[in-house]
């Protein structure tokens, strides 16, 4: 941020990727879009994309690619995950490898790919918690 509040110049070229697990029941996926628009609505970032590590599509591959070939060169891969377990710090990051290698090695090779943490323990994530403790006790 710079001291006039307007976003820092580097965030305007940063594509985000929100990786989610995937799942058999629609809901899962909704859920991943949902928070794709409502980042995106923030305007914050030049692209925002979802992809997922297996069982819907996009594919983490896919997506990386899909945002490298639109020419974006910074990309930050966001697990959306509570906390890191296997798939945060192995099969992900084996994706991520993966998706810029081969054919893609040409379009891959500029780009900028930073991988951010999981949500982890958050105070907001705790009120979060209390206010679904609450909505159930009110039922």
């Amino acid at each position: 941020m710079t001291k006039e509040g307007n976003r820092a110049e580097s965030e305007e070229d940063i594509a985000v990727v929100l990786i989610g697990h995937g799942s058999k029941l629609p809901y899962s996926k909704e859920v991943m879009e949902e928070f794709g628009r409502r980042i995106e609505m923030r305007g914050i970032f030049k692209a925002v994309r979802v992809a997922f590590m297996q069982l819907n599509s996009p594919s983490i591959e896919e997506a990386l690619r899909s945002i490298a070939k639109d020419g974006m060169k910074n990309i930050v891969a966001l697990p959306v995950f509570l906390a890191d377990g296997a798939h945060t710090t192995e099969d992900i990051p084996e994706k991520l490898k993966v998706a810029f290698e081969g054919a893609w090695e040409e379009i891959g090779r500029d780009v900028k790919l930073t991988y951010a943490k999981p949500i982890g323990v958050d105070e907001r994530i705790v009120d979060i918690l209390l206010d679904r403790v609450k909505e159930a006790i009110e039922k």
